[in-house]
């Protein structure tokens, strides 16, 4: 008798599939990893779909505040009066630091 790895429910052995939850029996679990950082949501497909679920979770929680600051920083720059004078000297000290900055 072969165990999945999923559900447990107990399988003959020449079977290649799950006979409750139909995974394949051969497969692996994915591990939970120690690390989950934002970069990781640029993978492509086929790694993501090696990740365990719950760290699918936690790299979506990761995305999902990133676009909320960016979100909250566009609105904020939307809402900015626009008679505001810039220095030029710290305009230049910006580009500097941040490495870019467009002018709307």
């Amino acid at each position: 008798m072969i165990c999945c790895s999923y559900c447990e429910t107990e399988n003959q052995e020449n079977d290649k599939n799950c006979s409750f939850c139909g995974v394949e029996l051969k497969r692996l679990r994915p591990k939970i990893r120690e690390f989950v950082y934002l970069e990781l949501c640029e993978r492509p497909f086929q790694e993501l779909e090696l990740f365990h679920t719950y760290d699918l979770l936690v790299l979506l929680r990761l995305v999902r505040a990133e676009r909320t600051k960016s979100y909250d920083l566009m609105r904020t720059v939307q809402k900015a009066p626009e008679n505001v004078e810039i220095d030029k000297e710290l305009l230049v000290i910006a580009k500097v630091d941040i490495g870019f900055i467009r002018l709307v």
